[in-house]
């Protein structure tokens, strides 16, 4: 009887064992995973055409109502509070992780400035740059610095009102529309006049004075001396030329 109750222990004991491994196991917990969303599309009727910002290398797209920008390669937009970036301005969005650190020296009001023509309260001649322009040469234009040269300006003084001037490139400009033309003309101008004209009327009035030679025909004075029209003189060049006559 023992036997028997100890044989139906050890069947009950088993049987327990058994169907506890046969319990699956709970699985791991799974990793976590954050689903950022993309920004919705934007329709373009075409590329949009692009304006350079004053003071940057950054473009805009003023036909977009979204803040849209271009700027070393890719397409940026901000969106439902993150940056995201594209190497095509009509697709292919990935997030940005935090803010382009270029996007601070953008004024927030630009687009009253672009309606206005108006940067720093005075006039901005902005063009507008078609895409595939801006798709052949942005490069270039960046690595030349073309939009810091004068001749490329689109303005003339900074978003704060300040003449512009590129010093912090080592390079200062004097801005068009503050005399830039009439200094250089009239620097060069200056020197012109001084060279030529008292320079060299103090070496004429010096030969024909002194008693170097007065004035003949052909510019040639009695003692073989020739007056230039620089003003100089160059003796002996009548008596060399007699002797080759000889």
């Amino acid at each position: 009887m023992k036997g028997i109750i100890l044989f139906t222990t050890m069947i009950l004991f088993l049987s327990i064992a058994v169907s506890a491994m046969a319990v699956p196991l709970p699985p791991p917990p799974p990793g976590v995973r954050v689903t950022v969303p993309l920004p919705p599309p934007i329709v373009f009727p075409a590329p949009p055409e692009v304006v350079v910002v004053p003071e940057t290398e950054v473009y805009v797209a003023p036909g977009v109502p979204e803040e849209f920008f271009f700027h070393n390669g890719y397409w940026w937009r901000p969106w439902n509070g993150r940056w995201y970036r594209s190497l095509y301005y009509d697709r292919g969005w990935g997030v940005y992780g935090g803010v382009p650190f270029w996007y601070n020296r953008i004024p927030r009001d630009w687009r009253e400035n672009y309606r206005n023509h108006l940067w720093g309260g005075h006039p901005w001649n902005y063009h507008y740059i078609h895409y595939n322009d801006l798709q052949r040469n942005w490069r270039g234009w960046h690595n030349t610095r073309y939009w810091e040269k004068p001749e490329h300006r689109e303005f003339t003084h900074r978003h704060d009102g300040k003449p512009y001037s590129v010093g912090e490139h080592g390079t200062a400009h004097v801005d068009k529309g503050h005399g830039a033309d009439q200094l250089n003309k009239g620097t060069t101008q200056g020197k012109l006049n001084k060279s030529t004209v008292g320079t060299g009327q103090k070496n004429i009035n010096e030969g024909t004075t002194t008693g170097q030679g007065k004035l003949g025909t052909g510019g040639h004075g009695a003692t073989g001396t020739k007056v230039h029209s620089s003003g100089q003189t160059t003796k002996g060049q009548h008596s060399k030329e007699k002797e080759g006559k000889k």
